[in-house]
């Protein structure tokens, strides 16, 4: 499944945080008797889907960021609701802690894709700088 991303190592990283969330969703419905599990995996397309749409959609730089955590917050809130759906008397003290270890996750996440970001960021400003005195030396 391809995820629109920063680069190469967000592509990276972007994948394990899906495959964690799909853990997190596979361990609170590994009992349930009903096709929860698959149910969520639609949603998770669905999120994959939509934001590769919006990203082509918006070509400006100035929403690369907004779409470098769009799949993380949608996913974090989807499964936030998810969790929430399958609650019961049975699985609190379960979902409790896989709500707050998805919770510590996805802060991880968007700590190292703010990372990536600076590190673009660093890259572009040292390229613009070469550029700007390269041209300043052919002017002279």
């Amino acid at each position: 499944m391809k995820i629109s991303s920063l680069n190469q190592e967000h592509e990276i990283i972007l994948h394990k945080y899906v495959k964690f969330v799909q853990g997190v969703v596979y361990h609170a419905t590994e009992h349930s008797q009903e096709k929860k599990f698959s149910d969520f995996n639609e949603i998770i397309e669905n999120i994959i889907d939509y934001t590769n749409a919006y990203e082509k959609y918006v070509k400006s730089s100035s929403k690369v960021m907004e779409v470098a955590y769009m799949t993380p917050n949608l996913m974090l809130y989807a499964c936030m609701g998810f969790l929430s759906g399958v609650k019961n008397k049975k699985n609190t003290n379960t979902i409790e802690i896989l709500s707050e270890e998805l919770f510590e996750r996805t802060v991880d996440f968007i700590g190292e894709t703010t990372d990536i970001l600076q590190d673009i960021k660093i890259k572009q400003d040292f390229q613009k700088k070469i550029l700007t005195n390269q041209t300043n030396e052919h002017n002279n």
